[in-house]
Parts: C-alpha cells; sequence; structure tokens
C-alpha cells in the first residue's frame, strides 16, 4: 500500500507518516493534506506530491507505479495544479482487498521487524512460509494469524492458485463460491461441526468471541470455498448441471439433484445434501438457475453465469463490525436507530414495504399470488409489482424474496402463471367436491378444468418436477395420470352420441327443426350441434357419414329455407294432423296466434315459394288453386279454431262488432293487439298487391271489421 510505504520512509528518516505527508505537501507553509489518517487508510498523491516521494526515495516513478497499485490511482485536487496534494480514504473505500504484510517476510527482506499493509487478492491471504493468515481488521493495520492448528487453509491456497493458472474463470468462480459460503456461514446450521472447530482453534488468546466470528468468516470458510469455486469452474460440471435439469429451470436446488448432492460429497458434508435441496434462492441457486439458462454454454452467455448480485455479496467486514460495535456500546439506552445498510436505498425499502402488505392482503382473500398482470388491489397495481418481483427474483435481497415465501412458497415459479392458476382451480374444486376421478374422465369438474387436467395427464413425464409434486398433492399421481380419460369423448364417440341424441328428439317432436340453437335435450347441446352441422354441410361438397343419417332421420333437417318456416309448418301440419285424430283436445301450442298471418302469408306469396315448399304445403291442403280462390276456407280449416280466430268470434258475438281497443285482453289474450296486426296486414297487401288478406275475409264473416279505429274509450 502507498500509505505503508510512506511509513517505511518516514520511519528511515524518524518521522511520523502524518508528519512526512505534511512536508511532502507543503508549499510556503500550506500544507495539502486532506481528511484525517486512520489505522485502516491509504493516500492518493497528485503528480507533483508523487514527483516530491521519486526523490525523496531516489526510486524512478516506473517502479513506483510497478510496486504500488494505488500510485497513480487518483488525481487529489489542491489549490492548483502544480502543488503537491494527498487525500486520505479510509476502510473499504481504500482500491482493493488488503491486509498486513507477514511479520517473518517483511524482516527478511528488510532485516528488521516493521509493520507493513499490502494489497491482497484472495489467493494471497496465506503465507505458505510462515504459515500465517493475513487477516484485515477494518479500523486497524490488520493481524496476523497462525495457522499451525489449520493446515487445511495452507492446503487451500495452494489448490486456489493452482486452481487460477488452470481455468480462465477461476477468479469469477470463487466470487461466487465466496457468496455462497458466507451465506452458510450466516446461517449457523447446528449440523456444522468443522466451521466452529476451526474458528476456535485460529481465535487468538483473549479475543472476544462473538468479534472473532466476524473477523474469522474468510479465514474459517477458505478451504471450502476453494473446493466449491474448484467444482464451480469446472465445464464438464456445468455441463452435468445443465443436463442434470432435465430441460426445466429449477423451482428449487432439489430440482436439480447433482447439486446438492455433489456438494455434500466433496465438502464432506452429508447433511448438507438436505440442506440445500429445499433452497429456493443465494448465490447457489442463482448460479444454478443461470447454468441450466445457459445450457453450460462458454460464449457471451457465461458473464451472465458468474454475476453475482450486490444484495446476495457477502455483507463488508466493516459494516458487520460497525453494527456488532453499535450493540455492545448501546448499553441501557438500547440499540441506536439502524444504520441504512450499503447499496440498499429508503424509497425502495418503503416501496417494497408497501407492495408486501398488498400481496398479504391479496393472499389472503385468495390463497395466492398468481396474479394477472393487470390486477389491481385497490389503486394498487399489485400484478405489475409481483411480476416485477418474479423478473428480479435471482438479485433480491435474502429477507425480501423470504418475506414474498412467507406469503406465497409458489410466488416465484419457473413456469408460467397461466399453468398455475389453472392448478388453484382444480386444487379449489378437490377442496369443494373430494378427490378427482381420472379414469372416468374427470367428472363433475368444470369443463374448461377437465379438459386442463387431462391436458396434464398426458404431458406427465414432460413437467417440471414440481409441477408433478404439486399435481399429486390433488392425487393427480403418474398412476392416475397413466388411467386418465379425457373429459371430452372422442369426435366419433361424440357424434354417435350426438346422432342419437337427435334420432330421439325426432322420435319425440317428429322434426329437427324444433331443435333451435338454445335447445338441449337430454343433457347435450343438441341446438348448437345442428347448427354446426348445417354451417359443415355448406362448406362441404360431399356429406360426411353422419350427415347421411341425419337426412334418414329428418328429411328436412336442413331445408334450403329459413328454419323458422319449417317450425311453423311442422307444427300446424302436426296440430291438424292430431286434430282429425281427435288428439288436440282443443288445446293449441305456444305461438299458434300467428299461424292465420303466416298462412295468410303463404297463400298471397304461394307463387316465389320454392317448388318443395309448394308440395308441403300442398300436404296441409294449400295449392295453387286454393291459395287463390279461397284462402280464407283453407285458413279457417286449419286454424279456425285457434287463438286468435276463436276470441275473435267470441267478442264480436257480445259486441257485435270487432272495433276493440288495442289494449283488449278478453281471458288473457291480447285480442286488441292481434286484431291491429290482421288490420295492418289487411292495409300493407292491399297496398302492394289490391287483393283482400285472406284472414281479413274471416274476420269480416264474424261482425264489422274496420281496417282503422279512431276513437274507442271503453273495453269489451
Amino acid at each position: 500500500m502507498t500509505l505503508s510505504f510512506l511509513g517505511r520512509i518516514a520511519d528511515r528518516y524518524g518521522l511520523t507518516v502524518r508528519s512526512l505527508l505534511s512536508s511532502v505537501t507543503e508549499v510556503a507553509g500550506q500544507q495539502g493534506v486532506v481528511r484525517a489518517l486512520q489505522g485502516d487508510s491509504e493516500v492518493f498523491l497528485n503528480a507533483a506530491a508523487r514527483d516530491r516521494v521519486a526523490a525523496l526515495c531516489r526510486v524512478p516513478q516506473v517502479g513506483l507505479r510497478r510496486a504500488l497499485p494505488a500510485w497513480t490511482r487518483e488525481e487529489p485536487l489542491g489549490p492548483s495544479k502544480e502543488r503537491p496534494a494527498a487525500r486520505l480514504y479510509n476502510g473499504v473505500e481504500t482500491v482493493a482487498a488488503w491486509g498486513p504484510a507477514c511479520p517473518g517476510c517483511v524482516a527478511a527482506r528488510t532485516g528488521r521487524v516493521a509493520p507493513a499493509r499490502v494489497y491482497l487478492a484472495a489467493h494471497q491471504r496465506v503465507c505458505p512460509r510462515h504459515r500465517c493468515w493475513l487477516m484485515n481488521v477494518p479500523g486497524s493495520g490488520g493481524r496476523v494469524v497462525g495457522l499451525a492448528v489449520c493446515p487445511e487453509v495452507v492446503q487451500a491456497q495452494a489448490d486456489h492458485r493452482r486452481l487460477l493458472r488452470r481455468s480462465p474463470v477461476a477468479g469469477s468462480a470463487f466470487e461466487v463460491a465466496e457468496a455462497v459460503t458466507a451465506w452458510w456461514w450466516a446461517q449457523e446450521w447446528p449440523e456444522e461441526r468443522l466451521w466452529p472447530m476451526r474458528l476456535d482453534a485460529a481465535m487468538p488468546a483473549g479475543e472476544d468471541p462473538q468479534r472473532w466470528r466476524i473477523l474469522a468468516r474468510d479465514l474459517v470458510t477458505y478451504p471450502e470455498t476453494v473446493a466449491l469455486a474448484t467444482l464451480l469452474a469446472s465445464r464438464a460440471w456445468r455441463l452435468r448441471v445443465a443436463a442434470d435439469g432435465g430441460g426445466h429451470l429449477p423451482y428449487r436446488l432439489a430440482d436439480v439433484p447433482c447439486v446438492p448432492g455433489e456438494l455434500g460429497h466433496r465438502l464432506r458434508r452429508s447433511w448438507l445434501t438436505e440442506r440445500l435441496a429445499g433452497c429456493t434462492h443465494g448465490a447457489l441457486f442463482g448460479w444454478t438457475y443461470q447454468c441450466i439458462r445457459t445450457e453450460g454454454s462458454s460464449g457471451d452467455d457465461e458473464q451472465r453465469l458468474w454475476q453475482v448480485p450486490l444484495a446476495l455479496r457477502p455483507r463488508p467486514l466493516a459494516d458487520v463490525l460497525a453494527g456488532y460495535q453499535r450493540r455492545q456500546t448501546a448499553g441501557t439506552e438500547g440499540l441506536p436507530a439502524q444504520k441504512r445498510l450499503r447499496g440498499h436505498s429508503v424509497h425502495a425499502e418503503g416501496a417494497f414495504a408497501a407492495g408486501l402488505a398488498h400481496a398479504r392482503t391479496y393472499a389472503a382473500q385468495h390463497g395466492h399470488l398468481a396474479t394477472q398482470r393487470d390486477t389491481r388491489v385497490g389503486s394498487f397495481a399489485l400484478g405489475k409489482w409481483v411480476h416485477n418481483q418474479q423478473a428480479h427474483a435471482l438479485v433480491l435481497p435474502e429477507e425480501k424474496a423470504a418475506a414474498l415465501k412467507e406469503v406465497d412458497p409458489w410466488w416465484n415459479i419457473p413456469w408460467s402463471v397461466k399453468w398455475q392458476r389453472s392448478y388453484y382451480r382444480a386444487r379449489d374444486h378437490v377442496r369443494r367436491h373430494g378427490p378427482l376421478n381420472a379414469a372416468d374422465g374427470f367428472p363433475d369438474t368444470h369443463m374448461l378444468t377437465g379438459e386442463w387436467l387431462y391436458l396434464q395427464c398426458t404431458d406427465y413425464s414432460s413437467l417440471h418436477p414440481a409441477q408433478r409434486r404439486l399435481l399429486a398433492d390433488i392425487g393427480l399421481t403418474a398412476q392416475a395420470a397413466g388411467s386418465a380419460r379425457p373429459r371430452r369423448t372422442s369426435r366419433t364417440a361424440g357424434i354417435d352420441k350426438a346422432v342419437d341424441c337427435a334420432r330421439a328428439f325426432a322420435a319425440e317432436h317428429g322434426c329437427l327443426a324444433l331443435a333451435t340453437k338454445n335447445i338441449s335435450y337430454q343433457g347435450f347441446l343438441l341446438g348448437k350441434w345442428l347448427t354446426a352441422q348445417r354451417c359443415l354441410t355448406r362448406r362441404q361438397d360431399e356429406p360426411g357419414a353422419h350427415l347421411q343419417v341425419l337426412d334418414a332421420i329428418d328429411v328436412w333437417w336442413n331445408p334450403p329455407w329459413p328454419l323458422a318456416w319449417q317450425r311453423i309448418w311442422h307444427l300446424i301440419r302436426a296440430h291438424a294432423r292430431d286434430r282429425r285424430q281427435g288428439a288436440a283436445e282443443g288445446n293449441w301450442p305456444d305461438g299458434s296466434d300467428g299461424w292465420a298471418t303466416w298462412l295468410s302469408v303463404q297463400c298471397t306469396g304461394y307463387k316465389q315459394l320454392h317448388p318443395l315448399q309448394q308440395c308441403l304445403l300442398a300436404e296441409i291442403g294449400i295449392t295453387a288453386e286454393t291459395a287463390a280462390a279461397c284462402p280464407h276456407e283453407i285458413i279457417g280449416q286449419l286454424c279456425g279454431t285457434g287463438p286468435g280466430l276463436t276470441h275473435a268470434r267470441t267478442y264480436a258475438a257480445a259486441h257485435g262488432h270487432l272495433a276493440t281497443p288495442l289494449k283488449a285482453c278478453p281471458e288473457g289474450f291480447p285480442l286488441g293487439r292481434w286484431l291491429s296486426e290482421q288490420r295492418h296486414q289487411s292495409r300493407e297487401h292491399h297496398r302492394s298487391t289490391g287483393g283482400t288478406w285472406p284472414v281479413s275475409t274471416l274476420l269480416a264473416a264474424l261482425g264489422p271489421f274496420p281496417l282503422s279505429v279512431d276513437t274507442l274509450d271503453t273495453g269489451p
């Protein structure tokens, strides 16, 4: 370190470091030293100050630049560029990780014992010759810890250096491994035996155990960190992890069995396998996730593999130690206000807390957080907030991920949220109605739910392991999935069922034209199915076999004229037949009050009808001759005792006329409106053809039937 080098120069001249800096930067009695000097400080010099130091120690600038990493790192500003200036930086604000130089090596190099501090990379913290750990202690010059009782730490550095020589990603792999072991260290698992033993063995006499646990984290975990980094840096291992994922991104580490299993074996901790299996967050999970996502590649995607999010990196030693010291000095006044963690935003923390409160409200009501993106809780866009948390799940701090997992363990899934919502609907059905019956095609389920469940059964082997566990929770195991039948029947079976239903309907009602679009017969949507078959007939040149069967059931099931015409014709013919056979018993079907009008339209427009329609009308007595000569007689025969004419006859007998008010409604029949309709039809028919409306002839025979009613204030 630059300041350590200046300290050795000052020692040779019998000065303090502060005095030397003052002398180097002094111009006309003014000193250019900024900030206070502390035990872990580093100094940056501008060009003028560097020239003075080089002249003082008689070492060329090239040699100083090579020996001191911070020599030209920053140019502190003085009153002018020509005046020398020095700026002191403390603790974590230094150039890189540092520690004390090995006293034995310093003595061998300089011939005397003197403290020195040096920049230390991760693979330089152990002096293999003197077997000591060069520990960085914030606020001081560091500490040298003997490793006579921890030979595995010395061996770990040799392995670390060998790894750096052999692998181009060794440095990145070590950073990931360091974040992983730091998280393990914070868990304080009761099964861990080796780390507490190593911690106690390396602790100097008289050291506070709690403070020592903070300072010794890197020392104690170093062998396991190197072993883990060696494993992560292996390309063969990365390919194995990618293959073991089975083509699925992991929900937890147990979905990639080789990761927890191999780590437990490599680190000689069998219990670690079970501990890691349930891990759904953290640096190791993030590395595994990205390894499977990039399929172990070594291209540009590999950079994402080695990125450790800021929230998952080990907390700086200075921050942890400062928190411990605050707790120790709090005394009876209690703990002081918690200092904001480095890299955390007060605004972001408040926004997350607000979103989490809304998430708890939603989960308490619905039982999950599988929201759609436009879901809102009051004025809060919860769906968008949850989506953002899922998109950044790998970089969330541990405490935030744990809070969301507490609200909903399945808040962040590697499959689609739509699948998860469908699963919750199936789960709710099981809770309300009992176990699923896959062998019978999931009866009693909603159509969409049943089809979704059958789809899961057909794709069961390709589902994510966690998806299969969820389905097993509602009774859909691999065995049940193998016996599942579709919610919908096969197309052939469905057509056979529909044809049988159509045959039964035609046998009961006489024709298929009565099956309107919304008709459901024997639990089957017959009307909708027939409509679809009529559309199919118009699109196909050759009718299918089932369409030929429909022709055999009812030759007029798909007539070339409107179905409404066919329905009324069938009803009139059936009623006329029943009257001849004495089966009608005076009952008229609904809508029969419009038959007289319909028959009049057929008679007056007979020549415009389809030839086959004319043939059908002949079956009820309407021919070209009768339609032209005596249509009113035919209408009288077919519906003379129908509701309209019957009530008109009764009214005329009682009042001597048919000039009824519009609202006249004898015995509940709207006679006034019915007669008004006949007057309207009569006027329109006379205006267009000059002829007489057939029903008007029948009504005129009953009594005066004016074509307009000007004044009538009373009813019958």
